[in-house]
């Protein structure tokens, strides 16, 4: 099991970048990628499991790194279970449905963005998936 990545590892983190940066769906699930220029955190639920921190550009994910910022510097943050991103990623349930179910959380930000850029987060999520992960975190 030494070919998988520690689950938001930093060399996840750089895997997933490139994956999520190369599928064509997350670009066109954005409702205006051109605007889609933000800083967001993903993470586990009452800060429980590791957390990293997204920067897009336009649509691009021009940095995806292990940890945290400011939170004054986040638009988002989105935190769920390791089971629910196990979930997402295998695409067992969309996140679109498991945000909706209150499985997946918006501690800051808008949930509009969610709803707006629905296709977007769908394949984002999905894109995980093709990562070979260690999930024991």
């Amino acid at each position: 099991m030494s070919d998988q990545l520690k689950f938001f590892s930093q060399e996840w983190c750089d895997a997933a970048r490139e994956a999520v940066n190369a599928n064509p769906e997350v670009l066109k699930g954005f409702k205006d990628p051109d605007s889609f220029t933000n800083t967001m955190q993903f993470g586990g639920l009452n800060g429980a499991g590791p957390i990293t921190t997204l920067v897009w550009n336009k649509g691009e994910l021009v940095s995806w790194t292990a940890g945290t910022v400011d939170e004054n510097d986040l638009w988002l943050i989105i935190n769920g279970t390791l089971e629910t991103w196990q979930e997402a990623a295998a695409g067992r349930e969309l996140g679109g449905k498991l945000l909706m179910a209150g499985k997946i959380k918006f501690a800051k930000g808008p949930m509009s963005a969610a709803i707006e850029n629905a296709g977007a987060l769908n394949n984002f999520l999905l894109t995980w998936g093709q990562i070979p992960t260690d999930w024991n975190v």
